[in-house]
């Protein structure tokens, strides 16, 4: 009798899960798969919706046209340059950084922490923006070293991208690197040191090899980031294409776009992000040492002199990598005329900023719509990735890492292409919207609640269900109890991303349903820089406010970011 009855609630419990398990499948199967594969369908259709065939349409013609048209292929190569360097050159300040900032007693070492923070969560177009303000053909410094006979390089092109690039994304390596940097256990550093070896020779020798992991994790959001990036190219580029860009104009085109081109385009950057995770995840595994820090890595002693020149080293690259935002604050408060900004405090911006109110409350709205529904999914979903472990829930925990590998870009043509026109007529409303921020954001609630869940043990779930309580009570009585910091500090990550978010946006917003970062990019394309300023420093701080609730209330530091 106890063993059917056991049986039962056990049978309950399973039935009840896999209810979770098929509806998640379903969710990733409409959202993500369905719209992925008529992206690829698109590549292979004529301007007409059908599917090309004969001699005048191949099927692979548009395919055929990229890597022989010099006018497409150049941009991929433009796109690899551009990406490569600055993940060249992110590496290069990140690293170096983030050992400084662990290892050595830099004073204010909290405040530059803070500051890396505001960096890495700030829109990435913006960089691009504020140093048009700074280094533009009228910019602030430009101007201030033309007077005094100096000519400085312009912000424009690909020395320019690269520079905005490298600054916005050195932050993914800083954090990676400090991660991999607490896992060194400090008696190999010492061991080495008795052993004759110099302190660079004990980094590069022992430190270094350990951290290889992290680092090319770091590289490869860099990578990805960048090579996807279109608001940055688009404002600075001028006359250097990527593929991003030509994504965008050959989409949302004032003679009605070429879906099928673009889709072509889409789909080689899905390739490319893609590729590159494959590639990074064999090079991790095969450099990855599995250690764990017992005694993790100490601040070390160095002199005085030493320690004055890392400071410097750390303030300096810090300081110009935040200069953009500091300069996006600063002109928000100043009159403005046009594109030119004078240098008279006024709060007028903010008072006749007619266009901020609705592209705040779009924002707020679909913020917290879509961060519910994240919260709510992902935790059920990150249930049953820990704890029931199958077939269907391997697939969804791989299904629910494919949004990183999928360029913002590629998923809005995707979602456009998928529920823009008939049947659905989806296209430029707030539903699309939610559905892009839901998708692209979900990994954070799903990976936050199964990384908790990874570390307890089922035994408290299972005596619950085993004393006849329903596994759906079990579950919010329970178990929701002890991953609830998990759960909202996935849902402080995901509404600070979200609000961020423009790369989709910008394919699948209209007039009505504008967010603050397309908002943003709109002024600066008409010139108003002074309306870009303010609008951008409110999506600062409403980016911002979630960072800053994560970090005082849970205790939190950047490596929840990761």
């Amino acid at each position: 009798m106890k063993l059917g009855a056991f049986r039962n609630k056990r049978d309950h419990y399973l039935d009840f899960w896999d209810v979770v398990t098929y509806v998640s499948l379903a969710l990733f199967a409409i959202l993500l798969v369905y719209p992925v594969v008529r992206l690829v369908m698109a590549s292979f259709m004529t301007q007409a919706g059908t599917f090309a065939a004969g001699e005048e349409f191949s099927m692979i013609q548009t395919y055929v046209e990229f890597f022989t048209i010099r006018y497409y292929y150049q941009t991929m190569i433009n796109s690899f340059v551009a990406s490569l360097l600055a993940t060249l050159f992110a590496v290069i300040i990140g690293v170096p950084v983030a050992y400084l900032i662990y290892r050595i007693d830099i004073p204010g070492k909290l405040l530059v922490r803070v500051a890396i923070v505001l960096t890495f969560v700030s829109p990435p177009f913006i960089g691009a923006y504020a140093w048009v303000l700074l280094l533009g053909r009228a910019g602030v410094l430009t101007g201030f070293f033309a007077n005094l006979g100096i000519t400085l390089p312009s912000i424009y092109g690909w020395r320019g991208i690269v520079l905005v690039f490298t600054l916005q994304a050195f932050p993914f390596v800083f954090l990676l690197v400090s991660s991999g940097l607490r896992s060194v256990d400090q008696s190999l550093e010492d061991a080495a040191i008795n052993m004759g070896r110099s302190s660079f020779g004990v980094f590069r020798t022992v430190i270094l090899p350990l951290i290889v992991p992290s680092i090319s994790t770091g590289a490869l959001l860099v990578f990805v980031t960048t090579f996807s990036d279109f608001g940055t190219p688009m404002i600075i580029g001028e006359g250097f294409r990527v593929l991003a860009t030509l994504v965008y104009t050959e989409f949302v085109n004032e003679f009605g776009g070429n879906p099928r081109v673009a889709s072509t385009l889409a789909i080689l950057m899905l390739s490319v992000t893609v590729g590159a995770l494959l590639i990074q995840r064999y090079f991790a595994a095969k450099s990855s040492f599995g250690q764990e820090a017992v005694t993790p890595l100490g601040i070390r002693w160095v002199s005085t002199p030493k320690r004055i020149i890392s400071s410097i080293i750390v303030y300096g690259i810090v300081f110009a990598a935040m200069l953009p935002t500091l300069t996006i604050i600063v002109s928000s408060f100043l009159e403005s005329r046009g594109p030119m900004l004078i240098a008279r405090f006024s709060l007028d911006g903010y008072r006749t900023a007619a266009r901020l109110p609705l592209a705040f409350r779009n924002s707020v709205i679909f913020v917290f719509v879509s961060t519910v529904l994240c919260v709510v999914a992902g935790t059920l979903m990150g249930y049953i990735v820990a704890r029931r472990k199958n077939r269907l829930t391997a697939v969804i925990d791989t299904l629910s890492m494919t949004p990183y590998a999928v360029a913002g870009l590629v998923l809005g043509v995707a979602l456009s292409i998928s529920f823009g026109g008939a049947p659905f007529y989806l296209s430029g409303t707030a539903l699309i919207l939610i559905m892009s921020f839901f998708v692209r954001r979900l990994p954070y609630s799903v990976r936050s609640v199964s990384g908790l869940l990874y570390q307890m043990g089922p035994h408290t779930e299972e005596a619950s269900v085993n004393l006849g309580v329903p596994p759906g009570r079990t579950f919010l009585r329970v178990t929701l109890p002890q991953i609830t910091p998990a759960v909202l500090s996935g849902s402080l990550l995901t509404m600070a991303t979200i609000a961020r978010e423009f790369n989709s946006t910008v394919i699948l917003y209209s007039g009505r349903t504008r967010t603050l970062p397309v908002e943003v990019f709109v002024q600066v394309l008409q010139g108003n820089f002074g309306s870009a300023s303010v609008v951008g420093t409110v999506l600062i701080l409403l980016t911002l406010v979630p960072i800053v609730v994560l970090f005082k209330v849970f205790g939190k530091d950047e490596q929840a970011l990761l």
